[in-house]
Protein backbone atom coordinates (compact mmCIF):
# COMPACT_ATOMS: atom_id res chain seq x y z
CA UNK A 1 0.00 0.00 0.00
CA UNK A 2 0.25 2.49 -1.00
CA UNK A 3 0.99 5.24 -0.36
CA UNK A 4 2.81 5.97 -2.42
CA UNK A 5 2.09 9.75 -2.97
CA UNK A 6 1.35 10.60 -4.61
CA UNK A 7 3.24 13.90 -8.84
CA UNK A 8 5.28 10.80 -9.09
CA UNK A 9 7.48 10.95 -6.23
CA UNK A 10 4.23 11.35 -4.04
CA UNK A 11 2.54 7.60 -2.22
CA UNK A 12 -0.58 6.54 -2.79
CA UNK A 13 -1.45 5.51 0.21
CA UNK A 14 -1.21 8.81 1.83
CA UNK A 15 -3.32 10.47 -1.18
CA UNK A 16 -5.83 8.13 -0.61
CA UNK A 17 -6.02 9.10 3.08
CA UNK A 18 -6.88 12.22 1.92
CA UNK A 19 -10.83 12.93 1.48
CA UNK A 20 -11.29 13.35 -2.43
CA UNK A 21 -12.41 16.85 -1.34
CA UNK A 22 -9.18 18.20 -0.32
CA UNK A 23 -6.95 16.82 -2.77
CA UNK A 24 -7.08 15.52 -6.63
CA UNK A 25 -4.81 12.70 -7.16
CA UNK A 26 -3.37 11.94 -10.79
CA UNK A 27 -2.64 8.58 -11.34
CA UNK A 28 -0.18 6.74 -11.82
CA UNK A 29 1.51 7.54 -8.62
CA UNK A 30 5.09 6.33 -6.93
CA UNK A 31 5.07 4.69 -3.20
CA UNK A 32 7.67 6.78 -1.17
CA UNK A 33 10.84 5.76 -1.14
CA UNK A 34 10.53 4.57 2.54
CA UNK A 35 8.23 1.95 1.43
CA UNK A 36 9.18 0.46 -1.54
CA UNK A 37 11.00 -2.65 0.61
CA UNK A 38 7.68 -2.91 2.64
CA UNK A 39 5.66 -2.96 -0.65
CA UNK A 40 7.86 -5.78 -2.40
CA UNK A 41 7.46 -7.77 0.38
CA UNK A 42 4.19 -7.63 0.21
CA UNK A 43 3.57 -7.95 -3.20
CA UNK A 44 2.01 -4.28 -3.67
CA UNK A 45 3.09 -2.76 -7.05
CA UNK A 46 5.58 0.15 -6.85
CA UNK A 47 3.41 2.71 -9.00
CA UNK A 48 -0.04 2.40 -7.83
CA UNK A 49 -2.34 2.69 -11.19
CA UNK A 50 -5.38 3.89 -10.09
CA UNK A 51 -8.16 4.57 -7.35
CA UNK A 52 -8.44 0.44 -6.37
CA UNK A 53 -5.09 0.28 -6.10
CA UNK A 54 -4.76 2.72 -3.96
CA UNK A 55 -7.49 1.13 -1.72
CA UNK A 56 -5.71 -2.17 -1.69
CA UNK A 57 -2.26 -0.40 -0.34
CA UNK A 58 -4.32 1.74 2.01
CA UNK A 59 -6.34 -1.32 3.37
CA UNK A 60 -2.65 -3.75 3.50
CA UNK A 61 -0.70 -1.21 5.71
CA UNK A 62 -3.37 -0.67 8.06
CA UNK A 63 -3.88 -4.87 8.64
CA UNK A 64 0.09 -4.77 8.75
CA UNK A 65 1.51 -4.83 12.52
CA UNK A 66 3.06 -1.83 13.53
CA UNK A 67 5.98 -3.86 15.99
CA UNK A 68 7.05 -4.46 12.32
CA UNK A 69 10.14 -1.52 11.46
CA UNK A 70 9.39 -1.53 7.64
CA UNK A 71 5.89 -0.88 8.54
CA UNK A 72 6.25 1.79 10.84
CA UNK A 73 8.66 3.67 8.70
CA UNK A 74 6.24 3.60 6.01
CA UNK A 75 3.31 5.09 7.85
CA UNK A 76 5.48 7.49 9.02
CA UNK A 77 6.50 8.47 4.92
CA UNK A 78 3.04 7.89 4.37
CA UNK A 79 1.84 10.61 6.84
CA UNK A 80 4.55 12.86 6.26
CA UNK A 81 3.48 12.62 2.42
CA UNK A 82 -0.41 13.28 3.49
CA UNK A 83 0.61 16.43 5.36
CA UNK A 84 2.54 17.55 2.59
CA UNK A 85 -0.68 17.13 0.11
CA UNK A 86 -2.94 18.69 2.14
CA UNK A 87 -0.28 21.89 2.15
CA UNK A 88 -0.53 22.03 -1.67
CA UNK A 89 -4.26 21.93 -2.19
Amino acid sequence: MGFFIFGAPLGALVLVTVSPAMAKVTYPVAVPMECVELAQREGVPLVIQNKYDAAKAKIKLARLSGRDPMVQLCRDAVEVVRKAALQYD
